[in-house]
């Protein structure tokens, strides 16, 4: 899908990070964009920001009924939609049997709940239109699992196989609406900010509470998520490499390719795990 000045995009989790990025990207280029975000003091600061071109709708992406109803404005607004960025996340840490299972519901509310609540609610009128294009925002957690993070990583993996499936069935239905699954490595937004900060031992760490052979054991992940920090993007860096992934009709995209290897890795264990089935050698018919 080729980016347009007077076409219209809607981005979610709009009021900082990546998805202020890609806002600004797109009304730098022309576009009117629907910014939205459940922060409506930041929102409202990024829409000054972007000027005349972006409208703020607050709304809460895990509430159909607030998605259905940002999908009417934008129609009401602008009569038209080409672009949808479900974008909108949240993460929550620590131990998988310590998190609180509401934390695990409101991390599935909001980063699978809000995308799926997207597509139901805009893509439709892409369908109507004959033409557009969405992103999800997923996530390398998804595809290469860290300790610490479940809920994340178990969400940005479902958001990886919703928008295959969506890939799949708008290829049939509608080939002329398209689909990436943006899939960002350390990018410099406030949630990667809070888990480099679980690197410093000064930050956090015996002031936790945790014992020392804890932390001990925990040196090698703190070490890691140190090194990730060094290789962050600018989110206006990221934000450049998914609207090309748009204009691209890409699939999968990332921020991050040296790091995508770790998916391969995953994918080889995996395959390793479930073993060579034995089975006879096909031959050709005589």
């Amino acid at each position: 899908m080729k980016l347009e000045a007077g076409q219209v995009a809607v981005v979610t989790g709009a009021a900082n990070g990546i998805g202020a990025a890609v806002a600004a990207a797109l009304v730098a280029r022309g576009l009117r964009v629907v910014i939205v975000d459940i922060d409506t003091d930041a929102l409202e600061a990024t829409a000054d920001e972007l000027g005349e071109n972006a409208l703020a709708v607050p709304a809460d992406v895990a509430d159909l009924a607030q998605v259905r109803a940002l999908a009417d404005r934008t129609l009401s607004e602008f009569g038209r939609v080409d672009l949808v960025v479900n974008n909108a996340g949240m993460g929550a840490g620590g131990p998988s049997w310590e998190i609180d299972p509401a934390a695990w519901d409101r991390v599935w509310a909001v980063n699978v709940g809000g995308v799926v609540n997207g597509v139901h609610a805009f893509t439709p009128h892409l369908i109507a239109a004959g033409r557009g294009h969405i992103v999800n925002t997923a996530s390398l957690a998804g595809l290469t699992v860290g300790l610490f993070g479940a809920p994340y990583a178990a969400s940005k993996a479902a958001i990886i196989s919703i928008s295959e499936s969506l890939r799949g069935e708008l290829a049939l239905i509608a080939p002329e609406v398209g689909v990436t699954a943006v899939c960002p490595g350390p990018v410099d937004t406030q949630m990667f900010r809070g888990l480099a900060e679980l690197a410093d031992p000064d930050a956090a760490g015996e002031s936790d509470g945790m014992p020392p052979e804890v932390m001990a054991k925990l040196a090698p992940m703190r070490e890691a998520i140190a090194e990730m920090a060094k290789e962050s993007l600018p989110p206006a860096r990221a934000a450049e490499i998914i609207l090309a992934a748009v204009e691209s009709g890409k699939l999968y995209e990332t921020t991050h390719p040296g790091m995508a290897q770790a998916a391969r890795d995953r994918t080889d264990m995996i395959l390793e795990s479930f073993g060579t089935p034995d089975r006879p050698t096909r031959t050709a018919a005589p």
